[in-house]
């Protein structure tokens, strides 16, 4: 008999500590804040299964009040490293209400998600008095509609029926907490948090990861930043590519790479590559990995390349000119015109292209 519940007591405590459970994850205290002047909350970081930092969460129990009116609202709030909102989460037995008690629907949940993520909604410069519209009255028992209406001017930055949560919940999100939590992540910034952020998904963290590689240490981050270029969120990549350094489009193995991105990336990026590559000599591989995409280049965008061969001629492969051959058939008369020049001076001193442009002149 003991040694069975010893068996049981040995699986229980395994269970309880399953990837993917709540309770499995480490939490350690960060800091504590106050909301408002009076309620006191703590803030854990918690971390990944790997031992990094992950994310910041907090259990709040706040009341949400107006005069004498109040309810209470019980929810688990989670952070980025750096403050951002990512999500909320209440129990199934006090569910986030609004008007007459009625309680969120999916969709009113999803408004107010969005609404806590967007830091520079309307409410940062409201205070409740301001939201509140005294000339068209609303009865109800329940807070968020004793006064009045909502204002006109700010409908759309509340969940409907819900103007105080809406509120309260905002500027525990993105009030002073928000700011604790980036000065505790930045009190223990790594190279390794640095890295974790580089490759990231997510636009905060690439964004504030590039701005903290020290501008001596490019070098040491090549492969995030080019990685960046390729599969950075939003305008992540056009910061990426400034802060490659200067010799870095010279060097063979990252001007190849760089030049390899132009068929994977979109019309302005392909722009921009071929900016940068146009400021240095460029490399035999470097030629090849530009003719293997012309196909996915405008007719403008193809003229430059063919000018970017044309300057670097000598470096030109057999392999790489005789992959252009159909462009000497384009109906865009300055593509044909290059690529024939092309094919013309490299056939002064190469038979095999001197015969390939007699046959088609015959022909």
């Amino acid at each position: 008999m003991k040694k069975l519940l010893l068996i049981v007591g040995i699986l229980m405590t395994a269970m309880a500590f399953l990837p993917g459970s709540k309770d499995t994850v480490r939490k350690e205290k960060a800091f504590e804040a106050f909301i408002g002047d009076s309620i006191q909350i703590q803030v854990d970081m918690a971390y990944s299964p790997s031992g990094k930092p992950h994310y910041y969460t907090s259990h709040v129990r706040t009341p949400v009040c107006k005069d004498t009116l109040c309810y209470l609202v019980v929810i688990d709030l989670y952070w980025d490293l750096l403050g951002n909102f990512q999500k909320y989460e209440v129990p199934s037995d006090k569910p986030l209400t609004k008007f007459d008690h009625d309680p969120f629907t999916e969709e009113d949940h999803k408004k107010l998600s969005a609404i806590l993520a967007n830091k520079t909604s309307l409410l940062r410069d409201y205070d409740m008095k301001a939201l509140v519209d005294d000339q068209v009255k609303r009865s109800s028992s329940v807070v968020d509609a004793t006064t009045g209406a909502t204002s006109t001017t700010i409908r759309d930055e509340v969940v409907g029926g819900a103007l105080y949560t809406t509120h309260t919940l905002w500027h525990i999100v993105n009030g002073p907490v928000a700011r604790q939590i980036l000065e505790h992540t930045e009190a223990r910034f790594t190279d390794s948090l640095l890295v974790q952020m580089l490759r990231s998904d997510q636009f905060q963290y690439q964004f504030y990861a590039l701005n903290r590689i020290p501008s001596g240490a490019m070098n040491t981050y090549l492969p995030h930043l080019v990685r960046l270029v390729e599969a950075g969120d939003s305008y992540v990549p056009y910061f990426a590519i400034e802060k490659l350094p200067g010799e870095v489009w010279k060097q063979a193995r990252w001007q190849k790479e760089l030049a390899s991105l132009v068929g994977r990336v979109d019309f302005e990026m392909q722009n921009e590559l071929l900016n940068k590559l146009k400021e240095v000599p460029l490399q035999a591989a470097t030629l090849d990995a530009l003719t293997q995409h012309t196909k996915k280049l405008t007719d403008q965008q193809v003229i430059r390349v063919l000018g970017l061969l044309r300057t670097n001629q000598t470096s030109l492969r057999d392999e790489s000119l005789m992959r252009l051959a159909p462009l000497l058939d384009s109906p865009v008369r300055e593509v044909a015109t290059l690529t024939h020049q092309i094919f013309r001076q490299k056939a002064e001193t190469d038979k095999k292209v001197k015969k390939l442009l007699d046959e088609r002149e015959k022909g």
